[in-house]
């Protein structure tokens, strides 16, 4: 009975599906994340914004309006894995930590933890492409706010 039901088409059948199915997927290799960390320093003395930083003076005075001069210090970038921590130097001998938890998710957002200096580790889903600025508790001699804006890339379809 098992002879008439495994026939020579049948046979044929089971051999081409199994040759479309194909070897296992070898595993996917950790996508790495670009990660942007921009310095900046504000005041509430004076009013010069750097060209650049318009749309984040902008956004940081919503909750701060206080500050309103704004300064670009630097601007550093690393490719890191999933897991993978880096520091990211700023001013006056501090820096941050940076690290990816999770790469870029169906929906453009990855998640990671930047420990500014003199705080805590803040975890968040970063919007892909996109600069979110943190205002830290650090300030320098001068009495300047230090800032953080940072950006992760690559987004997926990009």
């Amino acid at each position: 009975m098992v002879g008439t039901l495994f026939t020579p088409r049948l046979a044929g059948f089971v051999v081409l599906v199994s040759c479309l199915a194909g070897p296992d997927p070898a595993p996917e290799e950790p996508k790495r994340v670009k990660v942007t960390v921009v310095t900046i320093l504000a005041s509430d003395k004076g009013d010069e914004v750097d060209a650049r930083l318009k749309g984040i003076a902008a956004e940081v005075r919503k909750m701060n309006p206080q500050l309103k001069a704004f300064k670009l210090v630097s601007m550093a970038s690393k490719s890191l894995a999933v897991d993978e921590k880096a520091a990211f130097p700023l001013v006056d001998e501090q820096s941050a930590q940076v690290v990816i938890r999770h790469s870029a998710d169906p929906n453009n957002r990855v998640s990671l933890g930047v420990t500014p200096p003199k705080q805590g580790e803040i975890a968040y889903r970063a919007v892909c492409g996109k600069f979110l600025p943190i205002v830290t508790r650090y300030q320098t001699e001068g009495k300047e706010r230090l800032i953080l804006a940072v950006r992760v890339q690559p987004c997926n379809g990009k």
